[in-house]
């Protein structure tokens, strides 16, 4: 059963508004609801999808809850996502230390990240 956790940042995203990058690195730029904007930098990313809400609702229904702090950061873990991408890539990548990150917004933007490494989080 996929579990979502805090992960070491936690903060309340209003709008994600810009998504950018390429070749296993990518920038998310958001606003709090106060108005306030930071940059999110993922390096090492091996897969990423972006959706609307509506497109996660019979998945996000089946997560369990376990953060211990209100977040729009977080990590997936018993991830089907990452099972998934494990079975495509057939043993040519090592998946060991991947983790699966999901970002929402207050809107209705649903990010999930497959990364290696933790995001960077800037204040713009």
């Amino acid at each position: 059963m996929e579990k979502l956790k805090n992960c070491e940042i936690i903060i309340d995203i209003g709008v994600i508004e810009n998504i950018s990058g390429g070749n296993q690195e990518f920038d998310i730029l958001f606003s709090t609801k106060t108005g306030e904007k930071f940059k999110l930098s993922f390096r090492y990313v091996w897969d990423m999808r972006y959706s609307t809400e509506n497109g996660y609702l019979d998945r996000g229904t089946k997560f369990v809850r376990e953060e211990e702090q209100k977040s729009s950061i977080l990590l997936v873990e018993n991830s089907e996502y990452l099972k998934y991408f494990e079975n495509q890539v057939s043993g040519t990548l090592p998946v060991d230390e991947l983790k699966n990150y999901i970002l929402f917004d207050a809107i209705d933007t649903v990010v999930e990240v497959l990364s290696l490494d933790p995001p960077v989080f800037v204040a713009l």
